[in-house]
Order: structure tokens, then C-alpha cells, then sequence
């Protein structure tokens, strides 16, 4: 089901609009003058997203290491 708003109201809910989408992965087309303007959608975990998260995760272990 295609999810719709208006600009003011995404504007003002933006952090919710932006949670929900990150947890449900429903893209949220946001209207301006009652035309489709912009498409607020999850970003794509990839596997270099993940060694990121694991690389700031262990930074301090790293860094120690490394000297």
C-alpha cells in the first residue's frame, strides 16, 4: 500500500515519518501542491555498511593494535 503526505505534515513529523519508515521499510511519498515532490525511503544494508558499524564499534581495539 503506497503511503502519501503532505510537505507540512512530513515537515512536522519528520523524526516519526522517518522512524517508521526505517522500521516498517514503507516508502513514504511526501506531496507538495498535491503532486508526488520527494520519496522518503530506507537506506540499503549492505555488507560494507555492517563492517562500518563493526569498525566503530571497535575503534579503541583498533587503534591499540595498531601501535
Amino acid at each position: 500500500m503506497a503511503v502519501t503526505m503532505g510537505l507540512a505534515e512530513a515537515k512536522t513529523n519528520f523524526s516519526r515519518v522517518t522512524a517508521e519508515v526505517n522500521r516498517t521499510g514503507t516508502p513514504v511519498t511526501v506531496l507538495k501542491n498535491n503532486r508526488p515532490w520527494v520519496v522518503i525511503m530506507p537506506v540499503e544494508r549492505g555488507a560494507a555498511d555492517v563492517a562500518v558499524d563493526f569498525m566503530d564499534e571497535y575503534a579503541e581495539v583498533f587503534e591499540e593494535l595498531a601501535k
